[in-house]
């Protein structure tokens, strides 16, 4: 059947927050089942009856919403509703960052490096309990005010291995050289990062009903991965795997972003059963990949041809959604990002919702 497009404002509502802070109205549906009963379905590419909208359907954490105390000049993670320009923080490991609002996120800061021998690794580098940010009393009062029990929740608590030890020694070719000259330790190091990501993952688990994990572990460049296949499997693989692993045993969600040219790695994407790879479209040909590895992997990808802040007719919307819906959401497992204006977000998302419908209903 054809599913009316409800016009922008009219009908049903929603007032969702972005991550970055600005608010918006979008549409709310009669849906056939609940929006959490549909996300897993899609995630697990079991017969969903839509394509999820995570602008509408999805509530974000991430780590710079998870407290509200914290020892002076630090915190969890770069503030991405912050009003300053730049500014420099501490983290809970001791790195210090530069946040940029232009640049929309945060590098360390030049010169930092905590830990000046991978050798020493478990003298310099202390894993924090996190006691001093109040995370108890901010979960309690989250969810006592702002929970959504009708929308997926998200909990973004960014670095895992391999960016972590970048972030620690450095940088990335410092990481590197690690890696090749003393894969022992690394290797040891990582299973202990894994130790502690899976500590905090039942830690924000009691405290959140949590539905999907992100976890940011950039394997790549633009041109190509960081390190072979075979290092990946000797060093990274097991980690990851654990991490990975943990969430899907507790019934919740994983997505894996990976920037760069990683399409070497798909197979072993496709072993770690991540519910979601988060990829750049610039460099990866995500519908190759859906094509090829659709039956095992998910996909949390932008629109095709879509350009953030580029006015669109209604006309051009419903061709987009429709071309990247049929590159991509076939069988489920697509979750597209969607940007822009409020009243673009509006009607993209009553196409994604109206044309994924009629779309599935037709088989």
């Amino acid at each position: 059947m054809r599913y009316e497009r409800p016009k922008v404002g009219e009908g049903k509502k929603k007032t969702v927050t972005s991550m970055f802070g600005g608010t918006m109205d979008l549409p709310v549906f009669d849906y056939p089942i609940t929006v959490k009963e549909n996300f897993y379905r899609n995630a697990r590419r079991e017969d969903p009856l839509w394509i999820p909208v995570p602008a509408a359907e999805v509530q974000e954490l991430h780590m710079f919403n998870l407290y509200d105390k914290c020892p002076p000049g630090c915190q969890l993670g770069p503030n991405l509703r912050a009003e300053q320009d730049r500014y420099v923080y501490h983290d809970a490991w001791g790195n210090s960052w530069t946040f940029d609002r232009f640049a929309g996120g945060a590098c360390m800061t030049i010169g930092t490096r905590i830990c000046d021998d991978i050798l020493k690794w478990e003298e310099q580098i202390k894993f924090p309990d996190l006691h001093e940010y109040n995370l108890d009393e901010y979960a309690a009062k989250y969810m006592a005010s702002t929970y959504d029990p009708e929308r997926v929740l998200a909990l973004d608590i960014y670095h895992g291995p391999f960016q972590s030890l970048a972030d620690f020694l450095g940088g990335f070719a410092e990481a590197l050289e690690a890696m090749f000259v003393e894969p022992e330790a690394c290797a040891a190091f990582f299973e202990r990062f894994a130790d502690w990501m899976i500590w905090l993952i039942d830690k924000l688990s009691g405290l959140y009903p949590a539905d999907l994990f992100v976890i940011h572990d950039d394997w790549g460049t633009e041109k190509d991965a960081f390190f072979s296949p075979a290092m990946m499997e000797e060093l990274l693989y097991d980690p990851t795997k654990r991490i990975i692993d943990h969430v899907n045993g507790l019934g919740k969600l994983y997505t894996f972003h990976c920037c760069g040219k990683v399409d070497r790695f798909l197979p072993w994407f496709c072993d770690l059963k991540p519910a979601f790879m988060q990829l750049q479209r610039r460099v990866n040909d995500v519908p190759a990949y859906k094509r090829e590895f659709g039956d095992r992997l998910g996909f949390n990808a932008g629109l095709e041809d879509y350009v953030p802040g580029k006015p669109y007719s209604e006309e051009e919307i419903a061709a987009i959604v429709g071309n990247s819906l049929e590159l991509l959401g076939a069988g489920g497992g697509y979750l597209p990002m969607v940007y822009g204006a409020p009243d673009t977000v509006w009607k993209i998302a009553a196409e994604i919702y109206c044309c994924s419908r009629e779309m599935f209903e037709k088989g």
